[in-house]
């Protein structure tokens, strides 16, 4: 389930670089998009997440800090019951990724990696669609651009994913997608512009019963 959830999530969190081998008018959103998603003050959002795999459920919400290369997230996800908080952060040195224990039998993990570059597998790293997606189509739905890209050259990427970027902004709004068998939908509830530095440094006081591993 949180690999389904960090993969989507991981898409919807990408710097929207120029597709050169799309249509016009889908580079041109997107270019847009990416201009105001790169504020140079930061932004902050907020962000609510549903997941549907097979027979069951999970809602969630999720924290999303970012400026320069900075970032910070928090999230919390809600299965059969059960809640699980993940965090992940990068400061420019380094990188640490926080998970809750998901059971009384398990212990908070907390790792910490010494980099100057973040993990291309946590949240707010670059991603070229152009290298992820053949086919890209754009429509225009009330409020939103409505993207749909197809035909994967990325063997992990899904099949197909669709996002919406709303018209009088270019703020990334919603990102959908089926993968594994779930389907995902990520709806940006709210943008601040304007972050602190503090969320993007290493607060140990968080993670005070967590098992602390070092790279």
């Amino acid at each position: 389930m949180r690999r389904v959830l960090v993969m989507a999530v991981v898409v919807m969190m990408a710097t929207m670089s120029a597709m050169a081998q799309f249509p016009a008018n889908v580079k041109d959103v997107l270019d847009k998009c990416n201009e105001k998603m790169d504020n140079p003050a930061g932004l902050v959002m907020d962000i609510s997440m549903k997941m549907k795999l097979l027979v069951f459920s999970g809602n969630g919400t999720m924290k999303w800090y970012t400026k320069g290369d900075k970032s910070f997230t928090v999230s919390t996800m809600k299965v059969l019951g059960h809640e699980v908080r993940e965090e992940l952060g990068f400061d420019g040195q380094q990188e640490w990724n926080f998970t809750s224990a998901e059971s009384k039998k398990e212990k908070d993990s907390l790792i910490i990696t010494k980099t100057t570059a973040a993990s291309k597998n946590d949240f707010g790293i670059d991603i070229d669609y152009d290298k992820m997606y053949k086919t890209a189509k754009m429509s225009e739905k009330g409020l939103y651009y409505v993207i749909d890209f197809s035909n994967p050259i990325d063997p992990k990427a899904p099949k197909k994913m669709t996002v919406k970027i709303a018209k009088d902004s270019y703020y990334l709004r919603e990102m959908s997608t089926s993968m594994s068998g779930a389907k995902v939908t990520i709806t940006v509830t709210k943008v601040t512009k304007g972050c602190s530095d503090n969320w993007f440094k290493l607060d140990m006081n968080r993670y005070k019963n967590a098992v602390v591993v070092r790279r």
